[in-house]
């Protein structure tokens, strides 16, 4: 079934200088979509002017806000984002356990008090899983379950740029899903895979929640210029959210027409037993691969 509007929407914001009165135009196009959920990324060493004013702009709206942010931005901003009422989470980019430098709680309070019953977003870990840390991520599970961080996520790799596609093959897969179990398993923290093959590794045994590709549907991802795509790991335009409103590249015969090829299995994945299980793994890596939709997602060989 296709959404009238998506669900979640991912952005990510220029760093550094910005041009607000435009960022804040391009928030109110997406505010008007009615999303649920809204994930903000900014790259920048600190929080980004622009990123000050798309919260600012936030305020008050009924949609669940994540900010993804490196953790040297934290501490010059720690007081005032543990203390926006518009934020539901605050996420700190990392690619290795060692970047975690204190305890995130502490940290993020920035040594002050915090008033009782006041709003606090839930602090957690967004780790960008790649071929040269996969193998720390029991370790940060591990870390995790020690530093009482209830959150982490394994965000979607952006391919905006023609960067390489990353995947773990069929046999990394089994030695990190032995890694987990032997480091205690992943019970109760509160996890957001969007690769099924990573989701697997963690999961065992138990089927991807998402029933298949997203993309175009119940997700749209905004690069730093504007550019709207199906999903972050999906580098097919659909429109930009300047040269139009975002509620008409949703409504868009291109992006229908671009969800309704998502329906189609892959050819590449015809007859096999498991595409019960991954409905095509991630298409957007199979679309980088391969050059089309058609091809399967590596990362299922």
């Amino acid at each position: 079934m296709e959404l009238a509007t998506p669900i979640t929407i991912y952005w990510d914001l220029p760093s550094g200088t910005a041009d607000t009165c435009s960022l804040q135009r391009m928030c109110a196009d997406i505010i008007a979509c009615r999303p649920l959920m809204l994930n903000l990324r900014d790259p920048g060493p600190e929080i980004g002017e622009g990123t000050v004013a798309v919260l600012d702009r936030l305020k008050g709206v009924p949609i669940a806000v994540s900010l993804t942010i490196p953790p040297t931005a934290l501490h010059g901003a720690a007081g005032a984002l543990c203390r926006d009422p518009g934020l539901k989470e605050i996420l700190l980019a990392v690619e290795h356990v060692e970047d975690i430098s204190l305890p995130l709680q502490e940290d993020a309070r920035g040594g002050d008090e915090v008033r009782p019953g006041a709003h606090q977003p839930i602090m957690g870990i967004s780790f960008t899983v790649t071929k040269e840390n996969w193998r720390e991520l029991p370790a940060l599970v591990i870390f995790c379950r020690e530093q009482g961080i209830p959150r982490l996520v394994l965000p979607m790799q952006r391919l905006y740029n023609a960067e390489t596609p990353f995947f773990l093959d069929r046999h990394e897969q089994r030695t990190l899903a032995a890694s987990l179990a032997a480091a205690g398993g992943v019970e109760g923290l509160n996890l957001t895979i969007h690769d099924p093959f990573l989701w697997r590794a963690f999961n065992p045994g138990v089927p991807f929640p998402q029933g298949g590709c997203q993309a175009a549907n119940t997700m749209l991802a905004i690069g730093p210029n504007g550019d709207v795509y199906p999903c972050p790991t999906l580098p097919v335009r659909l429109g930009n959210i300047g040269e139009a409103s975002l509620k008409e590249i949703v409504v868009s015969s291109g992006k229908k027409e671009f969800r309704r090829r998502l329906l189609e299995h892959p050819a590449g994945c015809r007859g096999c037993m498991e595409l019960a299980e991954c409905r095509g793994g991630c298409r957007g890596r199979a679309y980088v691969n391969h050059g089309s939709l058609a091809g399967a997602d590596v990362a299922c060989g």
